[in-house]
Order: C-alpha cells, then structure tokens, then sequence
C-alpha cells in the first residue's frame, strides 16, 4: 500500500513537471516590475524584519502597499540566489504548485487512494491554474493556498502538535495574502459537514485568535484602513458585480477554454437577472452546508473560498487566480465522489477530460511566454478592455512596432479616454520621436506635453507622467518646469530612482555639483547603474574632485565593462590628477596613475580604433612616460 502511494506522489510530480515545462521559459509580467524587478527593498537579505512592519515595502511605489511580508521574503530568498534570473523563480512557482498538489493528495487519502489521485490530477491539470503558476507575482495566492491547505491538513490530524502547529502555519498564509482568513469558516464546514462531531471550541480557538491578530495588525499598520479607503466602488455595486462574477467562475471552471489574462467584465449596479440567478447559486451552495449535506462542505468551501473578492472592492473584477483555492475545494469534492463516477461509467470520459485539460494547460503556458505574446492572446479574444491595450502597446513599443504601439494605445482610449497609462504611454512615443526628429522635435515635445498634463488633471501624482513631462520640459529648455516635475515626483515617490537621476542631470547643467550629486548617490542607493555612475564623475570631475570622478568612473566600468565613455573621462582624469602628484609629491604616485591611464586609453582605442581623442592623448602620454 505505501509503495502504491509513493508511486502515485512521484506520478503527480512528474504530471506536473510535463504540463508545467514549458512555463520555465516565461518572463517578468507587469505587477511583476513594481513589486519585484524595480523594487529594491527585496535585494537586501537584512530588510526582512522590516517586511513585517512596514506594508510601503511591497512595491517601489509607497501608493501600491499590501502587507504580505512572507511573499516578500519569498522574492528576496529568489533574488539571494540568482538576482533576476527569470527561471529560478518560475520554478519555485512550479514547486508551489507541486506542493498544493501534494497537500491535496493527502487531504483526500482519506476517502481512498483512487480519490486522493483524483484530486491531485484534477488541481494539478486545470488551466486555470496556470496564472499563478507563470505570473510570478500571483505566488502571493499559490503560496497562500498552500500553506492555507498545510495548516488544514493539521487540524484533521489533530493532537496538541497539529492543533499549534496549524494555527501557526495559518498566520504564516495570512503573512502571504489575506485570503488565507477563510481558514476558521473552512474547520466550521469541516466539523459541521464531514465530520458530524460536536463542536469543541479548543479545536478551533487558535485559528480564530490568529484570525483577530491578523486582523488588528493590518488595522494598526494601517493597511486595512488605506486599502478600504481607495475602494474602487461602493459596497451595493461590489455585492452585485461579484454575484454576477460567480457565473463568470463556473464557466471558465467548467469550460476552461480562451483563458484571458484580463477577462471581458462590467460592473453592475442594479440587480439584473444574471445577478439574481448568481445570488441564487451562492444560497444554494450554503443551503447544503446548512443542512449538513457533505457535498455542502465542497459548494461551502468554493463560497467561502471567493467571499474576500465578494465583499472587498478590487482594481480588477475578476481574474483565473482567484480561482485557485476554490479550485483546490472542487479538486477534494470531485476526489471524494471518484468512486460513483468509476460506478457510472465515467471513468474514460473522466480520463480524457484530465488530459484535455492538461492539453489546455501546455497552451496556456505559451501565453505567458513574454507580454507580447500575452496581451496579443487577451486582444485576439476581441477584447474591449483598456488596459489590455495598454500593455499590448508597451510590448510593441518594446520591439520597436512604434506604429502598431500608437495605434494600440489610441484603441485603448476609444474604450476609456480618461485611462492614464494609454494616455502616458501615447505621450512617452511622442517624446521618444522628438528625439528622434531634431526637425519636428518641439511639435512633438508640445504634444507629449500636453498629454502628461492630462494625465495630471486625473491624478496629480502619477509618477511616470511626472518624469517624463519633465524630461520633455528640460528638452525644451524650460528648467525651471522640469524642476517643478522632478521635485514633485521625487516628493510623492521618494524611491523612483529615475526621478533622482533625471533632477540629477538638471542640477549638473544649472551648475549645482553638490545637489546633483546628491541625487546621483540617492538613484545609486535604488539600484546600481554605470550610466549614474559615469554623470556622477562628470560632475565631481567639472569640479575638482579628481579622486571621486575615479572611483566612480571605475564603477562604472565595473558595471559595463564596454563603458568607453568613462574608460576615457577615467584615463583624463588619471592624467590630470596624475600631473597634480608630479608637482607635489614626486614622479612615483604620478607614474601609477599614468600607467593605469595607458591602460584604460589602449582599452578604448581597442574598442573604438576611430577615437581619435583617445589617440592623440595616447601619444602624448607615451612621449612622457619612460
């Protein structure tokens, strides 16, 4: 018997390893650049504790914080080991997913060995699955889940060690994403449904003291309070749009075909008939919990599983990830009725739906290969929501379709005319063609103007509408208006490191060496670059400071080795500083400093043998030294 079921453990692993392959190939995805790849909070082992403390971490922009500190962790344990190397944390996702596969298997052992494999190959096959498996950043929901089903699994095995040890690996999923507070209402359904015990408070106490204590934390720290504040919607059109969603949720669960990164979904208002019909399903499901049914256990799981999206408004109406826990108690109910469906002569049908199913679930991968291929599957799926376009638009701009990118972007605005990203982001090529086209570069700059300053009426604060408004304003010659921008985006978004390097540039052209390196060192501290690196010693060389432009010339080139601008500024300023030793100290320091300026200029002219500066002031070194 255990042997059966080692090989039915290794059999899931490699079911999903074969469905899953494909996905190691993916690429960051939008949130992913925010909260991970521009965020560099998680590049330092040592602000973990901070993790837990402060909710502003979770993203480089302070107006994007949630408070889930574990996933946080996470993502600084992935970038320890292989900084930004997509693989490595596309195949911890793969893992997650394995685990909450595992888990599953466990979990439904109880009703026989054909159901515990059934639940396994039903959540480890469906597609809908697939978005938290390839989009890194919805691991807050995979991990979720996963511990959410560790500390279930702990409450059924009971004992002193499983009722503690489940309360705590409860507040580690809580620590990952607040879905896991449904937890408590799951061992409810349990005791109630499967197990027709009496209640006991002792068994579930914990779990409702973590609940209460995450609860207040999120309360103090205020991120319950700053979440609830930007509430896209009223509770009444919140109720009324989710109700209708559940019947969007059957669908796709049932028929997981044209899987959309950004579903075709409207609000509603009123309660029409597809929201009554919606409202019916949900008091249905909890009807047969009521009655103790133990199929109620699985309908009141996938309830209780989407109530947090039912009542608390979200940016996004609806979206697959979502699905993922409520999918983990489907997987259990299905399991649980394997046995009648071997009886009913539905176990080849059953068969060909799981290997449909993992079919679908290949393909979706490739959805998710890069954003290009992503938001062209969203957009050939006769798509009419705006942000759809918009990353659409900024994959083609990326690949240089700068046409095809600004046609995108204007069929955005004909669904929303007001969106700030399609409006941003028509600006940004207005302005990469006036520099472009010296001829037609203030018509352009004008236009890129105009529209970032529409872009502000809606929303005052939007940091890259800032920036790039006062990158066209400096073009210009306005100083005194790309100030204005930088400072005010420097103000409400302090870790922008663009920002800083940008006002940087400003500060140097008006003169101001100490501010401009001051914002240098700040755009430093976000994030090392060789471009920051080589302005920074332009400026401290402008002003004298020979050894600094140096150090930080070398830092450069440390960076980018194929640097050959500060390969060059770093040899002539070996050479004056160089010139300086030989007048006050001697010919041996000079001499060092001269051999290490040979160097970095034979190093150039091996790069660029046109550099005719290089040289010239190669000959002339080589006349002096001996």
């Amino acid at each position: 018997m255990i042997r059966r079921q080692w090989l039915d453990l290794v059999g899931l692993a490699l079911v999903v390893c074969a469905v899953y392959g494909n996905s190691l190939s993916g690429s960051f995805h939008y949130d992913d650049f925010h909260s991970l790849v521009q965020n560099v909070h998680i590049r330092d082992l040592q602000r973990i504790p901070d993790f837990f403390l402060d909710p502003s971490l979770f993203s480089v922009d302070p107006d994007k914080a949630m408070y889930r500190p574990l996933l946080l962790v996470s993502f600084a344990l992935n970038y320890a080991l292989g900084g930004y190397e997509v693989v490595g944390y596309h195949l911890v996702n793969i893992l997650i997913h394995l685990a909450c596969v595992l888990l599953l298997w466990s979990l439904a052992i109880t009703h026989g060995r054909s159901a515990a494999l059934c639940a396994g190959l039903v959540f480890a096959l469906h597609p809908v699955a697939t978005e938290p498996v390839n989009y890194i950043s919805s691991r807050s929901e995979s991990l979720a889940v996963a511990l959410l089903l560790l500390a279930f699994a702990c409450y059924t095995r009971r004992g002193r060690l499983g009722r503690m040890g489940g309360a705590l690996v409860f507040a580690a999923a809580l620590m990952v994403k607040s879905i896991a507070i449904v937890l408590p209402g799951f061992l409810l359904l349990y005791a109630y449904c499967q197990t027709k015990e009496r209640f006991e408070w002792r068994w579930h106490l914990p779990y409702w003291i973590v609940a209460l204590s995450y609860v207040l934390i999120i309360a103090t720290n205020r991120f319950l309070a700053d979440s609830l504040a930007k509430a896209p919607r009223g509770l009444m059109s919140q109720l009324f749009t989710q109700c209708k969603a559940v019947v969007f949720y059957l669908k796709i669960i049932a028929v997981p075909i044209g899987l959309n990164v950004e579903p075709q979904f409207s609000t509603s208002d009123l309660p029409t008939m597809t929201v009554l019909a919606s409202a019916a399903l949900i008091a249905s499901g909890i009807y047969m919990a009521y009655n103790g049914q133990k199929a109620g256990f699985y309908l009141g799981w996938t309830v209780l599983a989407l109530s947090p999206t039912l009542i608390i408004p979200l940016n996004v109406l609806v979206n697959e990830h979502r699905l993922y826990l409520p999918l983990a108690g489907l997987a259990l109910g299905v399991g649980a009725c394997s046995q009648r469906l071997v009886k009913d002569r539905l176990l080849w049908p059953g068969i060909a739906c799981l290997v449909i199913w993992g079919g679908l679930t290949v393909q979706r991968n490739a959805d998710w290969n890069d954003e290009l291929s992503l938001w062209s599957a969203a957009a050939e799926r006769e798509s009419k929501m705006p942000r759809v376009y918009v990353h659409l638009g900024n994959a083609l701009r990326d690949r240089g379709h700068l046409s095809e990118a600004r046609s995108t972007y204007e069929k955005a605005l004909s669904f929303d005319p007001s969106s700030r990203s399609a409006n941003t982001n028509l600006a940004n090529l207005y302005y990469e063609a006036g520099l472009a086209d010296s001829a037609r570069q203030v018509a352009y700059m004008q236009k890129a103007i105009a529209l970032y300053e529409g872009v502000l009426k809606i929303d005052s604060a939007y940091r890259e509408a800032l920036n790039n408004m006062g990158s066209a304003h400096m073009l210009l010659g306005d100083y005194d208006r790309a100030d204005q921008a930088w400072n005010l985006a420097i103000e409400r978004h302090p870790n922008h490191a663009d920002a800083h390097y940008n006002q940087g540039l400003l500060q140097a052209r008006l003169g101001r060496s100490g501010e401009a390196v001051r914002h240098y060192r700040r755009a430093l501290a976000l994030g090392a670059d060789a471009q920051i690196y080589r302005e920074m010693g332009n400026v401290l060389a402008d002003s004298g400071q020979l050894d600094g432009a140096a150090i930080a010339y070398r830092r450069a080139i440390g960076l980018n080795g194929a640097d050959v601008a500060s390969r060059y500024n770093l040899a002539e300023v070996l050479l004056v500083s160089g010139e300086k030793e030989l007048a006050q100290t001697g010919n041996g320091v000079a001499a060092d400093k001269w051999r290490e300026a040979r160097s970095e200029l034979q190093s150039v002219i091996k790069m660029d043998p046109a550099h005719v500066r290089a040289q010239r002031r190669l000959s002339q070194l080589q006349e002096r030294m001996p």
